[in-house]
């Protein structure tokens, strides 16, 4: 992993945790504002919608799958090739979402025809009918952002999701004044995340522009190229739809099967169980955006390089030390989420409505330490798919997924009917977390060359050591502070978390710790 990768991976986590302290604040006052009730379970549900699309389609399969290709063009055919190419890849796409979105809206209206008259049904269904546009205008942006990628430019697309933040955190703020009725809030907050989306295109189109590129539109669907580019995708798109339609169905259950909770005296009973799920995500999500996904998105057009170029040992070697670095990070934010959580839950969310639920701290922090169990197999997962990707082979991925569906449904509709509730869909996500990674990973080293397992188990066994002694001396020091502030615990645990983790490391002689402070 050379210096200018860990350099680019080190600016997309600083950008990725301004947007991502953003995106805690926008929580925030969401929560504030809207509490964990119907609103708000219906909002989180129908946002999910865009987003599935938008994970498919702008960072997800369309950006696996032509990031290699675009990364070849320009290592052979130079910067006009690669900047034709793009033109095309993009003109393909506004076109293929603009269809998508009218297909998407007469689905909605057909069904807000047979299950409106509920409603909360009729709500999650205007919702998910007003902010469908914006998987255009996210999902184009996200295409212009791995396009600036593989120019080797990662701060524009990185920053891109503070924009977003910023207008929801407006409406956010502007609802209980503007709007006193919980619907009209919901419905402001859902037409910000459409603006913002126009909003963000026209940053990534700017930032594209000042590169150099013209990107000129265009259909050439007989282009062979392009061809190529869908034939890799559609598996991608297919194993890439089954985690987020994971994601989708957990709330959709936990809609349906956790039961109702009255949130104020002699109020309405309110679903309460997709915004239970939806806070526990987003905390569960914010280290692992900051270390995994900065790292994976730094990492992915280095391995298409060494796969372009034929270079097997090279690609071994960066996906190995992609795997360590990925676990130093990963492991300590495991148990550290794990033994702040509940405090933290308390400090960031329990104020305004989240209050009129007395067991809303205690429910989310549930969730939360279940998604917290999966951190590490989660982040691994992100650089594992993108070694497949890179050497071309997207249907083992797909395979693993597939099934991963079918056991991920299952143990969730089991567990959702127990104590657990809405925290047994979270065990389910990352019991199978887990099982994925470790099948990719077996099935990879044919395919990339031998990894380097002994120096990635001897570094995981001396990340797991010095995890260990920051545990003990996280739980020293609450163990002293139980009658103090959520704010001054959370700041004692982390701090001391912190200082001890990287001590440890030092002096355990982890060579990742070297690695990054020298680099």
């Amino acid at each position: 992993m050379s210096s200018q990768m860990l350099q680019s991976a080190r600016l997309v986590g600083v950008l990725t945790l301004m947007s991502r302290l953003l995106g805690l604040a926008r929580d925030m006052a969401i929560t504030a504002t809207l509490g964990v009730g119907t609103g708000a379970s219906a909002f989180w549900t129908a946002f999910q919608v865009p987003n599935l699309f938008r994970r498919l389609f702008g960072e997800g399969a369309l950006s696996a799958a032509s990031i290699p290709v675009l990364t070849e063009t320009l290592s052979k055919d130079g910067a006009a090739a690669a900047d034709r190419l793009a033109g095309r890849i993009l003109g393909l796409l506004l076109v293929l979402l603009a269809g998508l979105i009218v297909v998407g809206e007469a689905v909605i209206a057909g069904l807000y025809w047979r299950y409106g008259g509920q409603e909360k049904n009729a709500l999650v269904l205007t919702l998910a009918g007003l902010m469908l546009p914006y998987m255009l205008f996210i999902c184009a942006a996200a295409m212009l952002g791995g396009v600036q990628n593989v120019f080797g430019r990662f701060a524009s697309a990185a920053a891109a999701p503070i924009i977003l933040n910023l207008f929801m955190i407006a409406a956010a703020l502007a609802g209980p004044f503007m709007t006193p009725a919980e619907k009209r809030q919901v419905v402001l907050l859902a037409a910000a995340v459409v603006v913002s989306g126009v909003f963000q295109l026209a940053w990534q189109w700017a930032a594209a522009r000042r590169l150099g590129l013209r990107l000129p539109l265009s259909l050439d669907t007989r282009d062979p190229t392009l061809r190529r580019i869908a034939v890799t995708m559609l598996p991608m798109i297919l194993g890439l739809a089954t985690v987020q339609l994971n994601t989708f169905a957990d709330s959709l259950i936990a809609w349906w099967f956790v039961p109702e909770k009255v949130l104020r005296p002699g109020g309405a009973a309110e679903e309460v169980g997709p915004a239970v799920l939806s806070l526990a995500q987003r905390l569960y999500q914010f280290p692992l955006a900051i270390f995994a996904s900065a790292l994976a998105t730094a990492i992915f057009p280095a391995l298409s390089r060494h796969a372009a170029e034929n270079d097997l040992p090279g690609l071994a070697r960066t996906l190995s030390r992609g795997l360590r670095v990925t676990s130093f990070e990963g492991l300590p934010s495991m148990v550290g989420l794990i033994l702040v959580r509940e405090p933290l839950v308390a400090l960031l969310f329990g104020r305004g409505r989240f209050q009129d639920w007395p067991e809303a701290t205690q429910r989310v922090s549930f969730a939360l330490f279940m998604y917290a169990l999966g951190i590490w197999a989660f982040g691994v997962n992100q650089i594992v798919v993108r070694a497949y990707y890179a050497v071309g082979d997207p249907r083992t991925p797909l395979g693993v997924s597939v099934r991963n569906v079918a056991l991920n449904l299952a143990l969730g509709l089991l567990l959702v009917h127990t104590a657990l509730k809405e925290a047994g869909l979270a065990l389910a996500t990352s019991i199978c977390a887990v099982v994925q990674v470790v099948v990719l990973l077996r099935r990879l080293s044919p395919r990339v060359g031998r990894l380097e397992w002994r120096a990635i188990g001897t570094a995981m066994l001396r990340t797991a050591a010095a995890t260990a002694i920051m545990a003990g001396g996280v739980l020293a020091v609450d163990r002293f502070l139980p009658a103090h502030s959520a704010a001054v615990r959370v700041g004692a645990m982390v701090v001391t978390g912190g200082l001890v983790f990287l001590a440890s490391a030092w002096l355990l002689r982890c060579p990742e710790i070297k690695e990054l402070a020298r680099r």
